[in-house]
């Protein structure tokens, strides 16, 4: 509770460097507000830098390399060791320096107010609640290269992971990795031993869930095989002018980046391309089209952005059939 009117005071800056899910967290779990932030991973992204970690940052800036081998550390483990705590000190000990540096670059060329636009942003954003989708299995790396039975054994490795994580109240990805499942549903392993044998598992895992893995692996095989991925509801899926005009806006914000020497992103979020392409069709002079906009990317972009919503759009591009030449017919007799 002490935290909390600092966050809030809009007097106060903040430094994160790729606070986006801080700040979700935060709100998420302790119903913070959050004002006034700069970004480090954002202001880099805005100077169109290709170094947007903050280890390689720092090295770039300070000529002072940081060690990584603890981020994925289990940090809910206490006490933590003096190893911890130096990796966290470090973690933002050139924070309020690296700030000083990207803001004077940000202002020398101009691009301040793009990061103060994003900064908002961010603290914006809201946590929306997630639902589990026993379906989302399909998104796992390598799930579509299985066969139709691994991927019934893949979904019910999904699932045992989601419940495990549960139950212990634990992130899925502390359970055991993405690439672990997939693995797993490739090799079907029938016992232990194969069970062992699978690339990336761990002692740990094996020892801890191996019963319940092999279980698993025993349910997907007797349940019926899973050929292709369920249909998205008609309300989710985009008509082709609206999948056009989003390319279109893709290629003006890729270009404008290109032109400015910033990432595309800056030009317009993600978020904000989807809203222009999914616009009403109506006369391109409506303010809908571009109510979503802040005043600054308005005023900057907004008769571009007119022009190319009312201009006839691209047709889609399909592909070339190639025409094979006959051979002329034989002669008759």
């Amino acid at each position: 509770s002490p935290l909390s009117p600092f966050f809030r005071d809009p007097a106060i800056e903040k430094v994160f460097h790729a606070g986006e899910y801080d700040i979700l967290c935060l709100k998420r779990d302790y119903g913070f507000e959050v004002n006034n932030i700069f970004d480090t991973m954002v202001a880099a992204r805005t100077l169109g830098s290709s170094k947007l970690g903050l280890a390689p940052l720092i090295e770039q800036h300070f000529g002072v390399t940081l060690s990584k081998k603890l981020q994925r550390s289990d940090w809910g483990k206490r006490p933590l060791t003096w190893e911890h705590i130096d990796y966290a000190r470090m973690d933002t000990h050139f924070l309020f320096r690296l700030r000083d540096k990207l803001r004077e670059e940000l202002a020398e060329r101009k691009l301040l107010e793009e990061a103060r636009e994003e900064f908002a942003r961010i603290t914006r954003i809201e946590p929306s609640p997630r639902a589990f989708d026993p379906d989302d299995f399909w998104r796992l790396p390598g799930a579509r290269l299985l066969s139709a039975q691994a991927r019934a054994v893949l979904r019910a490795l999904y699932l045992y992971r989601e419940k495990t994580a549960a139950e212990n109240d634990r992130a899925p990805f502390r359970v055991m990795p993405e690439d672990l499942l997939v693995r797993i549903a490739e090799a079907l392993p029938a016992d232990g031993a194969a069970l062992k044998a699978v690339k990336g598992m761990s002692p740990y895992i094996l020892s801890r869930y191996g019963g319940g893995l092999l279980d698993q692996v025993r349910r997907g095989l007797a349940a019926a095989p899973i050929e292709k991925p369920p249909e998205r509801p008609a309300g989710q899926r985009h008509d082709n002018e609206t999948l056009r005009r989003y390319e279109a806006l893709r290629a003006w914000r890729k270009a404008q980046g290109e032109k400015r020497g910033v990432n595309p992103v800056v030009i317009l979020s993600t978020e904000e391309v989807r809203l222009l392409a999914q616009a009403p069709k109506e006369s391109p002079d409506s303010a809908q089209w571009l109510s979503h906009l802040s005043d600054y990317k308005r005023e900057l972009y907004g008769k571009d952005l007119l022009e190319l919503l009312a201009a006839p759009l691209p047709e889609a591009k399909g592909r070339r059939r190639r025409r094979r030449r006959r051979k002329p017919a034989a002669p008759t007799a």
